[in-house]
């Protein structure tokens, strides 16, 4: 940094002219490629937008949901807001997690008009991935098939990208099924 130290005024203005520098850099650096965050799901990992996250926070304590679809892992008090959780593993894999694995993590992004968390089996960075990157084929899981729009290939491994707005506000999902499982026909019956 070139700094002119003959007045106040020349110093301020080398620093403007070092801070707009600084500023454009970064601008440039930001805008090239996309940010993801990577997450392992049991043996599977899937890159997430990091901007579709608003934070990563320890596994809370749970109270359970009664009747409670098997992904539902209960709800959850994070600074005030309550948060039901779902199992990752149950969502993608259609096979749930373990309970307290060393290195779980909830990951907690929009859903709907509030928050959603979801168990993850660890966080394992933010990855920065450029156009050229890119793929359009990935091998995931039939049930995850559905929430992935395409991949990045970091060299060492394809990873999928998981859109957490289509699976968090998948409406079909759950449709047919309410109460432990069972179909709403069953239910009405239940409900009797």
């Amino acid at each position: 940094m070139n700094v002119d130290l003959a007045s106040p005024y020349a110093l301020l203005a080398s620093f403007d002219r070092e801070g707009r520098r600084v500023n454009r850099e970064l601008r440039r650096d930001i805008g090239t490629g996309w940010r993801g965050v990577l997450l392992r799901v049991a043996d599977f990992r899937f890159l997430v937008d990091m901007d579709s996250l608003s934070e990563v926070t320890d596994p809370l304590h749970l109270t359970h949901v009664p009747l409670a679809d098997p992904s539902v892992l209960g709800v959850g008090n994070l600074r005030g807001l309550v948060l039901p959780v779902f199992d990752m593993g149950q969502l993608l894999l259609e096979a749930p997690l373990p309970p307290d694995a060393a290195g779980q993590r909830v990951v907690v992004a929009p859903q709907g008009q509030g928050m959603a968390g979801l168990l993850v089996s660890q966080v394992e960075g933010m990855r920065r991935c450029i156009p050229s990157q890119r793929r359009l084929e990935v091998s995931v899981p039939e049930a995850a098939r559905p929430y992935i729009s395409g991949g990045f290939d970091l060299g060492h491994r394809l990873h999928p990208v998981l859109d957490l707005d289509l699976l968090l506000n998948d409406t079909n999902r759950f449709s047919g099924m309410g109460m432990s499982g069972m179909p709403h026909t069953e239910q009405s019956a239940a409900a009797v």
